[in-house]
């Protein structure tokens, strides 16, 4: 099928509230129809009553097309908003995909303009541009109809579109440190932001900004408007999360003295973040998968399901293929959820330079937050010990030490004023070359069942003796089998 898509202009195709029949629309029906449909967009709610007027007049022009004039109402309430536009014309065009789809360019605000472009040059789909050239301005006295061309790279080249408001002045989000280990995840949002009907995992361990991550997504979205609502599965048993998450009726279990609305719903054109989704039950995994196959909820006592649209972020510290090779996750669930993913770092995995900025990033922010008149201050025995711990509560561990510390101490902090879990850490989680060296030759002695010379040999320590030395300084206790 051949497919024209528009927008209605009504600075174009109307003066005082009449349709123009010399406007663009009516000149393209005129001079340049031959499709099978018209699919025009009418921008917002107050000009739905004019693309029906508009469509009337068409079709009693051109009655032979009455079954062919589609209006679509796109509800764009700020028509210069190029972030809205395009995700809203993005899912059209998408729906149209298995057809020939000729986009009528002239018609509509800047910002349509540059999202029908985006569109046609990423999508990928068999879309063409054509704009009009008014007769006044044609040497063949009658409007002209000009396909717009463009000319892709070979190289892939990944446009973000990003608007500042010049009337007001910018605002510095300083509730998050933005360095450059954590960059990659966070343009990895911010596309799958503009892309609206797509569901995201996001996988990290505990305390690395999985939620900011995910509030991040919604407010750099078409919906950063509606509700943006966070729940944590593994709070909840299954009754209590699906009430939850689903609402119910009065009178569905006992306790239900009124309805009460689900989450689901309450974020409904916002975004619900489904955090510790690797925790949830088989059945509650099976009442989610319908959620997103059906995009539809079912609160408890009610047999009628509702319709919802709500993007789902969800995230999980655990590792979901692991669970679904042993059963305990559902296959089918984890690729739904799956259609987008995002790995945030551990704070380890971010480096050392990482954890100096975000320190010295959580001293300062912290200081207003306690009303303290000095920043506190770390000698560098104290840095460097907080440097060499690993930190595996991640970003939240660290922003709570740093709050601890303003605390208890208003001048210098020294090595000896950090808890003893830093100055002492488990051996297996610390960065410190003596810890590793240490765990490393414990290892190695139990997979040897204590043969020094095996292990000396794996070790590559070059002497037996030196071995024998780093046992005894690194306190390992050996049974009579490892002085062998």
């Amino acid at each position: 099928m051949k497919v024209l898509i528009s927008w209605m202009a009504l600075n174009n195709d109307f003066k005082d509230g009449n349709v123009l029949t010399d406007g663009p629309t009516f000149n393209y029906h005129r001079y340049n129809y031959t499709y099978d449909k018209h699919i025009l967009l009418s921008a917002a709610a107050e000009s739905n009553l004019m693309a029906e007027k508009l469509a009337n007049s068409l079709l009693l022009e051109f009655p032979e097309r009455s079954n062919q004039i589609e209006i679509r109402y796109m509800d764009i309430k700020d028509v210069i908003d190029i972030n809205l536009i395009k995700t809203k014309v993005e899912n059209v065009l998408l729906e149209l995909r298995e057809n020939e789809i000729d986009i009528f360019f002239s018609p509509g605000t800047s910002a349509m303009q540059v999202s029908w472009y985006i569109c046609h040059t990423t999508l990928g789909l068999r879309t063409r541009l054509i704009q009009s050239r008014p007769a006044k301005f044609s040497t063949l006295k009658k409007p002209e109809f000009l396909e717009i061309t463009a000319t892709v790279s070979k190289v892939p080249v990944t446009a973000i579109i990003r608007e500042n408001n010049l009337s007001s002045p910018a605002k510095n989000d300083q509730s998050y440190l933005m360095s450059e280990a954590i960059l990659p995840a966070y343009d990895r949002a911010l596309k799958i932001a503009q892309t609206d009907k797509v569901t995201t995992l996001i996988v990290g361990e505990s305390g690395t900004g999985k939620e900011h991550l995910s509030k991040y997504i919604h407010d750099n979205s078409i919906r950063n408007n509606a509700n943006f609502i966070a729940v944590n599965c593994s709070a909840f048993n299954d009754h209590l999360l699906e009430a939850r998450l689903f609402g119910y009726k009065k009178g569905a279990f006992t306790g239900a003295d009124k309805d009460q609305k689900g989450l689901f719903e309450e974020a409904h054109g916002g975004s619900i973040f489904l955090d510790e989704i690797g925790d949830i039950s088989p059945y509650m995994q099976q009442s989610l998968l319908r959620v997103l196959q059906q995009q539809e909820i079912l609160p408890l006592g009610l047999n009628k399901p509702i319709k919802i649209n709500t993007r789902i972020i969800a995230a999980t510290n655990k590792n979901l293929p692991e669970m679904c090779r042993e059963g305990r996750f559902r296959w089918d669930l984890y690729y739904r959820l799956t259609v987008t993913e995002i790995m945030l770092p551990s704070l380890r995995e971010r480096g050392v330079a990482d954890k100096g900025k975000l320190i010295d990033y959580f001293i300062k922010t912290k200081k207003s937050l306690f009303q303290r008149n000095h920043q506190v201050q770390l000698t560098k025995e104290a840095r460097q010990a907080l440097l060499s711990y690993s930190f595996p509560g991640n970003i939240r561990e660290l922003e709570n030490l740093i709050e601890e510390l303003y605390v208890f101490f208003d001048t210098n902090i020294t090595a000896n004023d950090l808890p003893q879990r830093i100055l002492h850490p488990n051996s297996a989680t610390s960065l410190k070359w003596s810890d590793v060296e240490r765990e490393n030759i414990v290892k190695v002695l139990e997979m040897v069942n204590g043969n020094q010379n095996q292990a000396l040999r794996i070790l590559d320590y070059g002497s037996i003796n030196t071995l024998r030395k780093k046992i005894k300084d690194y306190d390992i206790e050996v049974g009579r089998k490892y002085l062998t």
